[in-house]
């Protein structure tokens, strides 16, 4: 099962607290586009490869495919050994059989792995079936989507006692295996569940915060499978490893196999940096864990500060925590979390690059803190020196949120056209991330709308 905090929460945490604070008139204006839905990112297959020490990678494999999200360790390598098919049970998810289609095309031809989609669940090995997120969350109140090993449908699920069902520890090899995702969340929330699920499906079962570009990453910044998922995923895949292999086994082949598959990490010399943290895990998930009351969630933040501030060297666990706590304290210490938010973003840029989506998800927020007290030419270069990161990363959450903030910035400046274009950019961007329902999508849609001025 799969951990992850709200995808949403970021973004919408931060426009919420501006809506009242932005100085510019602002109206619906969605109702005067037409087609504002006519955008999607495009396929792009990534090149191979990732420019770290091989040495250090063969290590996140190994504790990728050891181990289980909640540390039970496992006796052998799991993978398919067969051609691997993909069914997606007819209703909600239908709407998004072309983002599988352009997801297992990436992993045809970046991992080498043989997986197609197929309309005869007989012949599947990976099922994919959607549920609403409130009976999601009966089975588990903490997950966005889980897999399960066994199974084909949640109705089957669902009869079955626990004690009935197949342990992922149990397995020898990966045989059949369902994917339960709620069809009510937004489509950005849809999206990434279905990239992160899927992936996970052949094989890396655990998730580690210490990765800074992954998805099997619990934080939940990256919404779509990384080159580095990607080489781990070939390097499983690989010709010379085989399902049952003992850790000891695998790990006197793993390094020789990367040399060969990601050349560009052979000979590099294996650069220090801080281990798991289970204490700083645990402080996290309870910081970002909305059930919690606000005097927990921000007690817990402080320590995740603190704990990732004694890791040597710091790493980019230090902006998640600053980001976190940020968001917790900025009603009651705007200026404290204008401190975190701008800490954090120094961070990321000098660890990750000023192109990475961490970056990125600060740089917004740092924006946010600027177009709420009217320092417009910093909330506009901000935002828009997040903008490529964002549409790199598929994540039309953050994408929108920025042109949002960006319309609103040069509005404030006098510069009515750029405003109109960032302005329509981003309520179709909206439009894709957030979905065309009710209820809480709508007052998503209305809290990013409240930052565009009106044209």
């Amino acid at each position: 099962m799969t951990w992850k905090a709200p995808l949403t929460a970021i973004c919408l945490f931060a426009l919420a607290a501006c809506e009242t604070a932005s100085p510019i008139e602002t109206t619906r204006a969605i109702d005067t586009v037409s087609n504002v839905s006519d955008v999607s990112f495009p396929v792009e297959i990534r090149a191979r490869g990732v420019p770290r020490s091989n040495i250090a990678l063969a290590e996140d494999f190994l504790d990728l495919t050891f181990a289980l999200e909640r540390g039970e360790p496992l006796r052998g390598l799991l993978r398919h050994e067969a051609p691997v098919r993909v069914y997606i049970r007819p209703g909600g998810l239908r709407a998004y059989s072309r983002d599988v289609e352009n997801l297992l095309s990436r992993f045809r031809a970046e991992a080498g792995i043989d997986i197609r989609t197929t309309t005869d669940p007989a012949q599947a090995q990976i099922h994919v079936d959607g549920v609403s997120l409130r009976e999601l969350q009966r089975v588990d109140s903490g997950a966005a989507c889980f897999i399960v090993p066994g199974e084909t449908n949640w109705e089957g699920f669902r009869a079955r006692s626990a004690r009935a069902r197949l342990r992922w520890s149990a397995q020898t090899t990966l045989g059949t295996t369902a994917i339960f995702i709620p069809t009510d969340t937004f489509p950005q929330d849809i999206r990434d569940c279905l990239h992160e699920e899927l992936a996970q499906a052949l094989g890396p079962a655990n998730d580690l915060y210490r990765l800074p570009d992954s998805v099997f990453n619990d934080d939940n910044f990256h919404s779509i499978v990384t080159s580095f998922d990607m080489l781990m995923l070939r390097a499983l895949y690989d010709p010379e490893l085989r399902s049952g292999m003992p850790r000891q086994v695998v790990a006197g082949k793993i390094v020789q196999i990367l040399d060969r598959i990601n050349p560009g990490g052979s000979g590099r010399g294996d650069l220090p940096r801080a281990p798991a943290s289970a204490a700083w895990k645990s402080q996290i998930e309870t910081a970002l864990t909305r059930r919690n009351a606000d005097r927990r969630r921000l007690a817990a933040a402080n320590r995740a500060v603190d704990i990732a501030r004694a890791m040597q060297p710091n790493d980019h666990r230090l902006g998640v925590a600053l980001i976190t706590r940020g968001r917790l304290n900025r009603a009651r210490d705007p200026e404290s979390a204008a401190a975190d938010f701008i800490e954090a973003h120094e961070l990321f840029r000098a660890r990750l690059g000023r192109n990475d989506v961490r970056t990125a998800q600060a740089a917004l927020h740092v924006a946010l803190v600027a177009l709420e007290t009217r320092d417009y030419a910093t909330a506009g270069q901000f935002a828009d020196s997040a903008l490529g990161a964002a549409r790199d990363g598929q994540n039309a959450v953050l994408l929108s949120s920025l042109l949002a903030v960006k319309a609103a910035a040069m509005a404030a400046q006098g510069e009515r056209a750029g405003a109109r274009a960032s302005q329509l950019d981003h309520l179709r961007w909206a439009r894709y991330a957030y979905g065309d329902g009710n209820g809480e999508r709508r007052r998503a849609q209305a809290e990013l709308e409240a930052l565009t001025p009106r044209l």
